[in-house]
């Protein structure tokens, strides 16, 4: 569906008040992707999901700027060796989520996060929870 938005916003995300409608901002901003809001089925998994991602998001908090400057750089080099123009590209924290989901468990803290998966965003592409890209950046910094 195309999108226009009024007083020149270009994109931006959400969901519509009036409407039935949830839309966000793809390819750096210059895309816009909308759809109807379905609500989904509450299930086991969903409920599994959702505690996973409240840990995870209170664990981003307190995440340092090194680390997260490293899942930067692996996400622009992630999308361009994997994905394409038709395809949306992912951010720093997608990459964080993309790890922390493949745990079986929610992760309660920083120092659980740090025993599970590694100090290193090298230690998280070794230990499985990253696929391996290309670039001549080194990942060193520590996670807390």
């Amino acid at each position: 569906m195309k999108v226009t938005f009024y007083k020149n916003i270009k994109t931006m995300s959400g969901r519509c008040t009036q409407g039935n409608m949830v839309f966000m901002s793809a390819k750096n901003h210059s895309v816009c992707v909308a759809r109807n809001y379905v609500k989904p089925r509450l299930t086991e998994n969903n409920e599994l999901m959702g505690l996973k991602m409240k840990a995870a998001a209170n664990i981003w908090k307190s995440i340092s700027v090194g680390f997260i400057n490293d899942l930067k750089t692996y996400a622009n080099a992630y999308n361009h060796q994997h994905l394409d123009e038709r395809t949306l590209y992912i951010s720093a924290y997608n990459v964080y989520i993309m790890a922390v989901m493949k745990y079986s468990i929610p992760i309660p803290s920083i120092s659980a996060l740090v025993t599970a998966f590694g100090a290193t965003l090298e230690d998280w592409i070794g230990n499985g929870y990253l696929k391996r890209v290309n670039t001549t950046a080194t990942f060193s910094a520590n996670v807390s």
